[in-house]
């Protein structure tokens, strides 16, 4: 093989498509705790997986989720059901909210809708 042919070669594999996996940056959150802490353990176990990096003190651009209001239970025969209002928060701008509301049995209910709407507010869609 001539020095022109390896030449060619080699430039053709640099041109190759090569299969890219996407890398996904992860979301900076930063959660402010309520006065339930069963509540602050579920919220705080589910923005701990990703594409969440859950943050333990604030920086800049991170998002911001609390519980601004308190939090309402309701008494039932079977337990309780808990309603409560999540905000969500970028370098001082509200990026909205929403209500979140499960039996005190069932709070992953409340914390997979919960991850959903971190990820819409964050940008990252359904």
């Amino acid at each position: 093989m001539s020095r022109r042919q390896i030449f060619l070669a080699t430039g053709a594999l640099l041109f190759m498509p090569v299969p890219v996996f996407a890398q996904d940056r992860p979301v900076k959150v930063y959660f402010e705790p309520c006065d339930r802490q069963q509540l602050n353990d579920a919220i705080t176990a589910a923005l701990t997986k990703p594409p969440f990096l859950l943050l333990t003190k604030y920086m800049p651009d991170a998002l911001i989720v609390s519980i601004p209001d308190r939090i309402t239970i309701e008494r039932q025969q079977k337990g309780a059901i808990w309603t409560f209002t999540v905000q969500f928060r970028r370098n001082g701008d509200s990026l909205g909210q929403s209500v979140e509301s499960c039996s005190d049995t069932m709070l992953s209910d409340c914390t997979d809708q919960l991850v959903s709407d971190v990820k819409s507010a964050a940008g990252l869609g359904p």
